[in-house]
């Protein structure tokens, strides 16, 4: 599965398994040492909160054991999205940099 569906689904299967998919997440990305940054987003003061006793506290097992779980039955596939932002970046780095060369040139000629 991908995208919205597997999220969907995932974050109703850990609410099911009685944790949420928040929860999970978190722990899940600053536990793993090639997640160099955890941004972390709250609407309310209630869900800062929760999410700092979250980042305090040490993974259970059971949590850790569905964190696995969650990531083989809806994120197959989704190994790592490492370079994907980049190479895209890039592209277009490149992409503005030969249409400003076309134009310094055109101007260069057009002035000789």
């Amino acid at each position: 599965s991908s995208g919205i569906n597997a999220e969907y689904g995932a974050a109703k299967f850990a609410h099911e398994e009685g944790s949420s998919i928040t929860r999970l997440a978190l722990q899940f990305s600053t536990s793993d040492p090639r997640i160099p940054c955890t941004l972390v987003g709250s609407e309310t003061r209630t869900q800062l909160l929760e999410n700092i006793q979250v980042l305090n506290e040490e993974p259970r097992r059971d949590e850790q054991i569905l964190i696995n779980t969650i990531r083989e039955k809806f994120f197959v596939g989704s190994h790592s999205w490492e370079g994907v932002g980049e190479e895209k970046f890039w592209t277009k780095v490149k992409n503005e940099m030969d249409k400003a060369t076309s134009v310094y040139w055109k101007m260069q000629n057009a002035t000789a």
